[in-house]
């Protein structure tokens, strides 16, 4: 009872820091959806095309989008994309941090998903019916859950989020029995946002796409 006590008192102590970590998670993934999900709907749109050559060529990508792993995309964009961009025509540099090559690295999942499950919304909308189009938003919600679990491999790259602030955490403390309720804390993070997500958002797109 008393270690339960004292692990309550830790874990008060750091949750607004925790908290802090986790918004990033939902930074990376919203953006993540941001980038991926009119990405995928323009290879979508290509897949459908009558041109064959062009049919033929968004399948390729769409391929190579789905089966690169982001893990290990991470690496490659962490060291190969400069840690800044001089824009065209002003005498400014656009900074690119961790995270955004860790979202870059996470739309690339997006982009196949969504390439892959709105082919057939897209042919059932324009033929006027909406069922399709709900089926594939609670794909997506669910798909969403799944990056934002995804999003905590941003740690690897220095990405402040919650896993790596659990790791700081562990550290400051400097006890190895602390690692347990630590980690369980973290993870009742994204166990209670996964379950908000999949329960509240299917709903509001459902009013929205009737309305």
């Amino acid at each position: 009872m008393h270690e339960i006590e004292a692990a309550s008192k830790v874990l008060y102590t750091w949750t607004p820091y925790l908290a802090g970590g986790f918004v990033w998670n939902i930074v990376i993934s919203v953006v993540a959806l941001a980038i991926g999900l009119p990405c995928g709907y323009a290879l979508a749109r290509l897949r459908l095309s009558s041109r064959r050559t062009v049919s033929k060529a968004s399948e390729c990508i769409t391929s190579l989008t789905r089966n690169i792993p982001t893990f290990v995309f991470q690496y490659y964009l962490i060291f190969m994309l400069p840690n800044s961009v001089s824009l065209p025509f002003v005498n400014l540099a656009m900074p690119l941090p961790s995270w955004v090559k860790a979202a870059l690295a996470l739309a690339l999942a997006v982009t196949g998903f969504v390439s892959d499950n709105v082919l057939v919304p897209l042919r059932e909308w324009r033929a006027g019916s909406r069922r399709g189009a709900l089926l594939f938003i609670s794909h997506l919600v669910n798909f969403f859950v799944v990056i934002v679990m995804a999003s905590s491999t941003a740690s690897v790259i220095g990405v402040a989020e919650i896993v790596s602030r659990c790791n700081t955490v562990i550290n400051a403390l400097g006890r190895t029995d602390a690692m347990l309720w630590i980690y369980l804390y973290g993870m009742a993070w994204f166990c209670v946002f996964s379950l908000i997500t999949a329960v509240l958002l299917p709903k509001l797109f459902r009013r929205l796409v009737n309305h």
